[in-house]
C-alpha cells in the first residue's frame, strides 16, 4: 500500500497508494457498480428521503398530532433525517476517494476514519429504538387495554431524549475501528492523510464480541419483536373488527339496509400497513446485519462483496426514505394533515374544507393512528381505544 524513501538518516517519507492506483488492484467492474450505485441510486434515495422526513416532521407537528405515538414518531424522523444527511458524505467518499481515500486536511480525513460510520448508524439505531419503544406502547394499548396507565416505557419526552444519549453511546467504540496515516504523493509533494482498518482493535476479542451484540440488539432482537408485536396487533385488531361486523350486520338487516364497505376499510389498510411494512424491515435490515459482521478491507477487494455491500446500503437508505410516502399511502389522517398544512389551492373539495368546520361521523368507526414502517398502531373502536 504504501513505499518508504530514506532521505538522508533523519526520517522516512511514506509514498501515497493513490486511489487511481489502487483501481488496478480492483475488479473492473467495482468501478461502474460504485459509479451506479453510489453516484446515481444512492443520491436520488437520499433526496426523496430527506424531502420526505422534512414532511414528516412537518406533518406531525401540527397540533391533532400531540399525542404519546407522535411524540415517537418524530424522533424516528428525525433521526431517520439525521441518517440519510450522514449517509452522503459516506457516498462521495466511497465515490471519489474509495477506500483509502486522500485528503489534503486533517479534520476532513478524521471525519472519515472516526465519524462517519458512528454518526451513520448511531441515528439509524436511534430510529430502530424509537421504533420499538413506539410498538411496546401500541401494542400494550391494543392488546391490553387498560392494564397499564401510565406509559410503559416511562415518559415519552425522557424516553425519546435518553434513546439518543444511550445509542450513541453504545456505539462509541465504532470510532476506534480506523486510523489516519500521513503519506506524501512524491518526497517533495505535499502531506495527505489517508484512512485504514485499525487491524489491533479490529482483530481484538473485544470487538470481535462487540459487533456481534451490537448488530443483535440493533437489528436482530428488533426485527423479531416488531414482527411479533405487529402481527399480534393484527390478530387482535382483526378480532375486534369481526365483532364489530357482525353486530353491525345484524342491526343491518333487522333495518333492512345495506352493510357500508367504507365502514371496514381502516381494517383492510391497518393489515395491509403491518404486513407490507414489517416484510419491508426484514428484507431492508438483514442484509445489513451481515455486512456489519463482515466488513474488512480484505473483503473490499472481492467484487461479488461489493455488490452485497451497495445492495445493503441501497436497502437500509430506502427503509428509512419510503416512511412518508407509507404515511401518504395508507393514514387519511396524515393526507388530510398534509392538505391543511401545505394549503393546496387546488380542489373544490380542499378549498371547501378550509371553509367549513370538519363533520364527525354519526357511526363510531375504528380508528387507526399512524405509525412509522413496522409500527403501525390499531385501536379497535371503542372496545380498546388506545390513547394517542
Amino acid at each position: 500500500m504504501m513505499t518508504e524513501v530514506r532521505n538522508g538518516s533523519e526520517f522516512d517519507i511514506r509514498i501515497c497508494s493513490l486511489p487511481d492506483d489502487l483501481e488496478n488492484l480492483e475488479d473492473p467492474r467495482t468501478a461502474s457498480l460504485r459509479r451506479i450505485s453510489y453516484g446515481i441510486i444512492l443520491p436520488a434515495i437520499c433526496c426523496l428521503g430527506i424531502i420526505g422526513n422534512i414532511l414528516n416532521l412537518v406533518v406531525l407537528t401540527r397540533r391533532n398530532m400531540r399525542g404519546t405515538a407522535y411524540i415517537y414518531m418524530r424522533g424516528y424522523s428525525a433521526a431517520a433525517l439525521l441518517a440519510i444527511i450522514f449517509c452522503i458524505p459516506f457516498a462521495l467518499r466511497v465515490l471519489i476517494h474509495k477506500e483509502t481515500g486522500r485528503w489534503s486536511n486533517w479534520p476532513q480525513a478524521f471525519y472519515h476514519a472516526h465519524l462517519e460510520l458512528f454518526l451513520g448508524n448511531a441515528c439509524l439505531g436511534v430510529g430502530v429504538m424509537m421504533l420499538l419503544a413506539l410498538t411496546v406502547e401500541r401494542y400494550v394499548s391494543v392488546c391490553h387495554p387498560g392494564q397499564h396507565t401510565r406509559p410503559l416505557c416511562g415518559p415519552p419526552h425522557l424516553t425519546v431524549t435518553l434513546i439518543p444519549l444511550a445509542t450513541f453511546l453504545v456505539y462509541l467504540p465504532s470510532i476506534f475501528r480506523g486510523e489516519i496515516t500521513t503519506c506524501l504523493i512524491s518526497p517533495a509533494g505535499p502531506l495527505l492523510y489517508q484512512k485504514r482498518d485499525n487491524i489491533s482493535f479490529m482483530h481484538s476479542v473485544f470487538y470481535q464480541i462487540y459487533k456481534v451484540v451490537l448488530e443483535v440488539v440493533f437489528k436482530v432482537a428488533p426485527t423479531i419483536l416488531l414482527a411479533g408485536f405487529n402481527l399480534r396487533i393484527m390478530i387482535v385488531y382483526r378480532r375486534s373488527c369481526e365483532r364489530r361486523r357482525r353486530m353491525t350486520l345484524s342491526r343491518t338487516v333487522s333495518n333492512g339496509g345495506d352493510e357500508d364497505p367504507r365502514t371496514f376499510a381502516e381494517e383492510r389498510r391497518l393489515i395491509l400497513l403491518l404486513g407490507s411494512t414489517s416484510i419491508l424491515f426484514l428484507v431492508c435490515v438483514s442484509p445489513m446485519v451481515i455486512l456489519n459482521v463482515t466488513l474488512s478491507e480484505s473483503n473490499l477487494v472481492v467484487y461479488s462483496y461489493q455488490v452485497f455491500r451497495a445492495l445493503a446500503n441501497l436497502l437500509e437508505v430506502i427503509n428509512y426514505s419510503i416512511t412518508f410516502y407509507i404515511y401518504c399511502l395508507f393514514s387519511e389522517d396524515f393526507r388530510n394533515t398534509l392538505i391543511r398544512t401545505l394549503q393546496w389551492p387546488w380542489g373544490k373539495a380542499a378549498r371547501e374544507s378550509r371553509r367549513l368546520p370538519m363533520k364527525r361521523s354519526q357511526i363510531p368507526r375504528p380508528t387507526t393512528t399512524t405509525t412509522p414502517p413496522t409500527t403501525a398502531v390499531a385501536t379497535p373502536g371503542h372496545m380498546a381505544r388506545a390513547s394517542v
